[in-house]
């Protein structure tokens, strides 16, 4: 037998001999996209606008609005039509040009992969590496900022979502301004979870999803684009035109002329707009504070059933996120087949470097609830226990119950 087969030939062995039901319901507890809230789905649902429809012309218009706040941002915000991704390339292609020297931080498997997108549009890239469960220290960017001399872009992942951990943007951010360098942020799963100062910070370009912690559904990219990225991509000898991944496109377009670039997902933007809604009504504060107590009771879980957390300290650990060590001699895959099908719960495994040696319990936007946390953690406990490790049932979902108390 492959070690393919072995998860479903496990797992038909195990149905065949037991009267647990299939289950009926499914809870998308992974890393995103995730569960959403009914306001969403019926957001989602109605009846489609023509986008050039005045009314709905408003709905995007406010929706934007919304975006800003969230930011914590005066400048533009664009919402492009695409996954997340189709901002970060966005960024790279409207900023970089030949020749431009890159410093590309890594900290995981998101911030490895953003050197493709430098070298793709002639970036000349540096790169600091740390350690995947640790996060970038701002002296070592500073120290290779001064040794390089002329770093045009730094990109950096706020979120590590396959590593669960955060990197100090401020400080870097700080560190850009300081050698006269533009900054390019991932805050695709951080947006909505965590405190984020686009503004105060002085971030340049920052780049979010839906999907995650703002609790909408995968189909934009989230971009807030400050007046010294603009400055850089008008001051180019050729800038990106008549491209989808054309910011200015955007700029002179819809901002400036109400004119669509390209005819808007109108579906999604609804979904975008009510989630934005949502959040805003709740507080960005109460936001952060949420995810944080479902974060907090998580890892109280795992601790209690004796498993250990990937990232090396509580103190980079990210707060929408919950990335578990997998035990010497059990199958990554196996537990969380058992998890999905047996269980109906869905978490995510690890991704390339990261593959076969972490689970990861997502805690974002409406999942980020006391309960899921709690169903999450019973299904990985039964799961472990139908492989044959050795658990003692309940113990990480008292453990997580009795961190409730903590928080108070």
């Amino acid at each position: 037998m492959s070690t393919a087969d072995r998860p479903r030939d496990l797992l038909s062995k195990l149905e065949r001999g037991s009267n647990v039901p299939a289950p009926q319901v499914k809870f998308t507890i992974s890393s995103g996209p995730v569960g959403v809230d009914e306001r969403v789905s019926l957001a989602l649902a109605r009846a489609p606008y023509d986008h050039e429809d005045p009314d709905f012309q408003e709905i995007f218009r406010d929706t934007t609005e919304k975006l800003k706040q969230v930011f914590r941002t005066a400048h533009d915000a664009i919402i492009m039509q695409g996954e997340a991704v189709l901002g970060l390339e966005a960024a790279a292609a409207n900023l970089v040009e030949p020749g431009d020297k890159c410093l590309n931080l890594v900290s995981g498997v998101y911030g490895a992969g953003y050197r493709r997108y430098f070298e793709f549009y002639g970036g000349e890239v540096v790169e600091l590496v740390v350690p995947y469960n640790e996060a970038v220290p701002a002296e070592r960017v500073e120290e290779v900022l001064e040794r390089e001399g002329d770093v045009k872009v730094i990109a950096v992942v706020h979120s590590e979502t396959p590593s669960g951990t955060m990197n100090p943007i401020r400080e870097i951010a700080a560190l850009a301004q300081k050698f006269d360098a533009l900054t390019v942020v991932d805050v695709v799963s951080s947006l909505g979870a965590t405190p984020l100062e686009f503004d105060e910070w002085g971030l340049d370009i920052a780049v979010a999803g839906p999907h995650k912690c703002l609790g909408a559904v995968p189909g934009s990219a989230l971009v807030a684009v400050s007046h010294r990225a603009w400055e850089k991509i008008r001051a180019r000898s050729a800038p990106p035109r008549k491209r989808y991944v054309s910011l200015l496109d955007w700029k002179e377009g819809w901002l400036g002329e109400g004119r669509w670039p390209f005819t808007p997902f109108v579906a999604q933007v609804m979904g975008v707009r009510e989630a934005l809604i949502m959040r805003l009504e709740e507080g960005l504060a109460a936001a952060f504070a949420r995810h944080d107590y479902v974060a907090n009771m998580c890892r109280a879980g795992v601790r209690g059933m004796g498993l250990d957390l990937w990232p090396a300290s509580d103190d980079i650990m990210a707060n929408c996120i919950t990335v578990i060590k997998v035990p010497q001699g059990v199958s990554e895959s196996e537990v969380r087949l058992l998890m999905n099908r047996r269980y109906g719960v869905v978490v995510a495994g690890g991704l390339k470097d990261l593959a076969g040696k972490v689970w990861r319990i997502g805690h974002m936007g409406h999942m980020a609830q006391p309960m899921y946390v709690v169903v999450a953690l019973a299904a990985l406990e039964r799961a472990l226990y139908d492989v044959g490790y050795p658990i003692r049932m309940g113990a990480g979902v008292g453990a997580a119950l009795a961190a409730m108390d903590d928080a108070d």
